[in-house]
């Protein structure tokens, strides 16, 4: 029916840079004078940016034929599109699937000066785009209503399915043990030097 719409944060692709650029070069300045603090620094810089990527950088909200997927900084959440119920925009967006919600940490609700700044500035963007231009609640939203009338209009939805797929959680295993194991280094170097 249509191409993948992904929707994550462009301030925290900035943010993430911005941390790791800080942390390398607090270490470049370390290195001249103390190799152990500079070995500290580089893993404390490493896991608070680490921390910083899998908060502002990682989450996401993906929209496809397939159904939903909410990837959020713990757990991932799939929902295919006969599990899906609704969807809500209070304070950040949430997915109502049979058998529960799940709310995108990559989608909170814009405020009404963020609303009006992103409407006075926005410009026409092409249909088949996967780009989208802002990544709140109200436009993931309107992105997923869109694609699940575009999917029952052509009948993929329209009849009742007795197997139907229900929705996914798993956790995100590695990037939590990476932050807990550049927590452990992080610890050791800090204390032994």
């Amino acid at each position: 029916m249509g191409p993948t719409k992904v929707f994550c944060s462009m301030y925290g692709r900035v943010l993430t840079t911005a941390t790791a650029v800080i942390a390398v070069l607090a270490t470049v300045v370390q290195v001249g004078q103390d190799l152990g603090a500079a070995l500290a620094t580089l893993a404390v810089g490493a896991l608070v940016t680490c921390l910083v990527w899998m908060l502002f950088w990682r989450p996401r909200v993906e929209v496809s034929d397939g159904g939903i997927e909410v990837r959020n900084v713990v757990r991932s959440v799939h929902v295919p599109w006969p599990a899906y119920t609704g969807v809500r925009t209070q304070w950040s967006l949430e997915v109502d699937y049979a058998g529960g919600k799940v709310t995108a940490w990559a989608a909170p609700r814009s405020s009404s000066s963020g609303q009006w700044l992103r409407n006075w500035r926005r410009r026409p963007t092409d249909p088949g785009s996967t780009r989208v231009g802002g990544a709140s609640a109200e436009v993931v939203a309107a992105a997923i209503v869109e694609r699940h009338e575009a999917l029952t209009a052509a009948g993929y939805l329209s009849a009742p399915r007795t197997d139907a797929p229900e929705a996914s959680s798993t956790w995100n295993v590695v990037e939590l043990a990476a932050l807990g194991s550049l927590a452990v280094v992080a610890v050791v170097l800090t204390v032994t030097t």
